[in-house]
């Protein structure tokens, strides 16, 4: 009797753990990091939302360069990677891309990518 319900109990913790994106981010912080050392931070600039179905939506806006980005996605979480991506082809975005998570906590997250040439982007995310 004892076996079932250990083998419940670890499917709720597997499952868990694989949904802990799922939640609605406070973007902290954007940063560019440029090869000419020309860098840019953003702060509070927004939120990101995951949804269960495996889509979601930024909501962000950049003051410096007048950049609003309201867009809806799909994501993919493997391992420590994140990937989004348009729900279209057409659609873009500064976030869509694969992503390196190299900070995980409950209530906090960091993430780093490139933007195909020789500048990283980290973002970094809190929710309440």
């Amino acid at each position: 009797m004892r076996y079932p319900f250990v083998f419940l109990i670890l499917i709720f913790l597997f499952t868990a753990c694989s949904k802990s994106l799922v939640h609605t981010w406070n973007i902290d912080k954007l940063e560019i990091i440029r090869e000419n050392e020309k860098n840019s931070t953003y702060n509070n600039i927004g939120t990101i939302t995951f949804n269960k179905n495996g889509t979601g939506n930024n909501n962000f806006h950049i003051i410096e360069s007048d950049e609003n980005d309201t867009s809806s996605f799909k994501w993919e979480e493997f391992d420590e990677n994140i990937r989004l991506k348009g729900l279209k082809s057409e659609d873009s975005s500064r976030l869509f891309r694969a992503w390196i998570v190299t900070k995980k906590s409950g209530k906090s997250q960091t993430w780093k990518s490139t933007d195909g040439g020789n500048n990283i982007l980290v973002l970094e995310l809190s929710r309440n």
